[in-house]
């Protein structure tokens, strides 16, 4: 309510008009033929307002459809050449963009009739000459704000882009129309257009509000004197609609076949929550809260774009609150369980890494999987907390194994979207790591594809900075969202993690895109691990792509931490455990050299540089030429798995130990990657003569790793 000592003329809603209307002064045009009339006008409200004079009706209308929006109110003189006061007040009556002005008629002859026509025509209000100054600026000023108040009003019964009701205004006609009609059944309809936000990155803010004044238009003409429409806020919609046969709803859900602005919308997606023939007992927002309850449970699911409310889906919500209401309390009291699914290595068959994954033990609703509280979790901003508490369980764990000296191996932990939103993830990850004392390599950072899509440059730099600490990032669910080439390029990431709808397909474009991604991955030299394998047959399939490492059922399912180490333990026994982390050890080691590389250069400084960063997983020879390598390679028959060949020595150079590697059929088995100085063509003309691969210098010591392993793994 308006205070009446601050506000006793009204001046503060029309102040709020104005601000809202991006109009800060009032304008009034003055029509006459009279310059003199004109005049006195001019001099009663210029104080005051902002003039505009006319001498004539035709003058008048040209200035008000050029600067309607500015004009606040008309005084108007009926006896007039070219055009009169009469001709003009129709004009302005039948023009909608007009009509809302108010006129005031001011003439010289006293006759009631002309009051009175002008009155029943269109004017607000009359005045006489000659001019009483006080009471022509009283009822000028008095006008004015009843038309701006009126404007307040209205402005607040609707919503000022779409021009359908306001939500408040729309939950209180809600609530008549139902009390008017009793014996009449209704339904609530809400309607969201799924990613509207990319029409406004990608087409401008003005386009994405023409889309939604358009929609607004089509669902005022559905749903017509059936009922009534609002924009609840952004792109949803709500409609109060009669139940009747339904036949609206086929004009509600057709295609949308429309253009706006050139933009064809037929691929926009729009789905529809419906609470049918709504109780009177709940309040309107209560109708609109099923409503969107029902819509809720198609968002992002293809193929789905009508959901009726039942009322199970309160009992789901319900049940929603009290797993939030008791999040808290569950992460102090370690409710929370982290579970460890292995990881295989699909060509040595051997244990090569876990995921760890967390579960949840009720006291109400007993063992709970991440499907039924993660998504909540993601939207009320809870998993920070959850995802930092199985990243220390999992440090925890791995300074426990290196103590009762285990043999470790690395754990990869999942972060979300919200993690990154923490400014300072990358020190809390990195205090983790040396409060356990736990070797950086050995946490994997599992991050999904989506992620990259918010904020994409700060969440690269923050990825980047893990990686420069010595973490090793892992692309999750490669393939189940926005996957595109662009994304190998941009994104930094070691280890790249196929979505498991790709191990599963049978179809043989399935297989044709399995294979070329994992191509791709090799040549940019990234590792690849598929979830989800089930079957024998998915195996060897992944095997012939030269996919790298595992997951899934058909090795093992998650299993608590008790459970895992046995797992270990037994896979050690066997001499399935790949690339063991010793206990207390920094760096991978503790098992024989099953691979050795042969490094030929003539600078001891590269020999030296390459054999530091081989020789804790391969065995390393060199030699300082060509020949050198020839006269080893005969004496050591068989033992050598892959050669680094630098191109420019003495004696005998590159060339020339490839020219004789043509000739011979025993040393052509022994893959060889050439070492050179990065040049335009260096990289053709290795592969030209017969190279497996390129590698310029100066060298990085994960690609040195990378490219060894991966030929290792053609050869092998």
């Amino acid at each position: 309510m308006l205070k009446e000592e601050n506000d006793c003329d009204g001046t503060g809603i029309v102040n709020q008009y104005y601000e809202k209307t991006g109009y800060l002064t009032r304008t009034v045009l003055i029509v006459d033929d009279e310059e003199f009339s004109r005049n006195i006008l001019c001099h009663i409200l210029k104080d005051s307002y902002d003039i505009l004079t006319a001498k004539d009706g035709r003058e008048a209308l040209d200035i008000m459809t050029e600067r309607g929006k500015e004009i606040s109110l008309v005084l108007l003189d009926l006896m007039m050449p070219v055009m009169d006061g009469y001709d003009f007040l129709k004009a302005v009556t039948a023009n909608p963009q007009l009509s809302s002005i108010p006129v005031i008629v001011t003439t010289a002859r006293d006759r009631e009739e002309d009051e009175i026509w002008s009155l029943e025509n269109g004017a607000a209000d009359f005045v006489s000459k000659p001019y009483h100054p006080k009471v022509v600026k009283r009822r000028v000023d008095r006008m004015i704000r009843l038309r701006e108040t009126a404007a307040m009003l209205n402005a607040a019964e609707h919503d000022r882009l779409t021009g359908l009701f306001s939500r408040e205004f729309f939950y209180m006609e809600t609530e008549r129309l139902l009390e008017r009609r009793p014996e009449t059944s209704f339904d609530m309809v809400v309607a969201d257009v799924e990613n509207f936000k990319v029409i406004n990155e990608r087409l401008g803010v003005k386009t994405g509000d023409e889309v939604l004044r358009h929609m607004a238009e089509r669902y005022r003409e559905v749903v017509g004197d059936r009922g009534i429409c609002t924009r609840l806020h952004a792109d949803v919609f709500a409609m109060l609609v009669e139940h009747g046969d339904g036949s609206w709803k086929q004009q509600l859900f057709w295609q949308w076949n429309d253009r706006v602005d050139g933009i064809p919308l037929q691929n926009m997606v729009i789905k529809y929550g419906i609470y049918e023939n709504v109780s009177r007992t709940i309040p309107a927002f209560g109708m609109c809260d099923r409503a969107v309850l029902a819509l809720n449970r198609i968002k992002n699911l293809y193929g789905r774009y009508v959901s009726v409310y039942n009322s199970s889906f309160s009992d789901d919500l319900f049940r929603e609150q009290q797993i939030l209401d008791s999040m808290e309390q569950a992460l102090a009291e370690h409710q929370f369980q982290v579970y460890y699914q292995p990881k295989y290595d699909i060509n040595r068959e051997c244990i090569s890494g876990a995921e760890a994954l967390v579960r949840w033990v009720h006291p109400r609703f007993g063992f709970m999987t991440p499907n039924q509280f993660l998504a909540l979790f993601e939207r009320n901003g809870f998993i920070t907390k959850l995802d930092y508490y199985v990243c220390e369980e999992v440090c925890r764990t791995l300074q426990r194994w290196r103590q009762e000296g285990r043999d470790l191996v690395p754990v990869s932990v999942n972060f979300s979207r919200a993690d990154f939103a923490v400014t300072d993830l990358v020190e809390r990850i990195t205090e983790l790591t040396d409060t356990y004392g736990i070797d950086r390599g050995l946490l994997h950072l599992e991050i999904t594809e989506s992620v990259y899509t918010d904020k994409p440059h700060q969440i690269i730099d923050t990825v980047k900075k893990l990686q420069e600490h010595g973490f090793r990032i892992e692309l999750d669910d490669f393939g189940s969202g926005y996957s595109s080439l662009n994304m190998f390029s941009d994104l930094p990431m070691d280890i790249l993690k196929l979505d498991m709808k790709f191990v599963q397909k049978n179809y043989s474009n399935s297989k044709n895109i399995l294979g070329y991604i994992i191509s791709l991955s090799e040549w940019m030299n990234l590792e690849t691990i598929a979830e989800g394998v089930e079957t024998r047959e998915q195996v060897e399939r992944l095997k012939s792509f030269g996919c790298d490492y595992a997951q899934g059922y058909y090795y093992a399912r998650p299993m608590p931490e008790e459970d895992f180490e046995r797992f270990l333990k037994e896979a050690q026994r066997k001499s399935c455990l790949l690339e063991k982390h010793a206990a207390g050890s920094t760096v991978p080691g503790g098992g024989e050299c099953t691979d050795t590389v042969l490094i030929v250069d003539d600078n001891t400084m590269n020999r030296e540089i390459l054999r530091s960063m081989l020789e804790d997983i391969y065995c390393v020879r060199d030699v300082s030429n060509g020949e050198e390598a020839c006269a080893y390679l005969r004496e050591h028959p068989g033992e050598i798995s892959v050669i680094l060949l630098d191109m420019v020595m003495p004696v005998m150079d590159g060339f020339q130990f490839m020219k004789r590697r043509e000739n011979d059929s025993e040393l052509s088995r022994i893959p060889v990657i050439i070492t050179s100085e990065p040049g335009k063509d260096s990289e053709l003309v290795a592969l030209r003569i017969g190279a497996d691969r390129f590698m310029g210098k100066p060298y990085r010591t994960e690609l040195v790793r990378l490219s060894v392993k991966s030929v290792l793994r053609k050869k092998n």
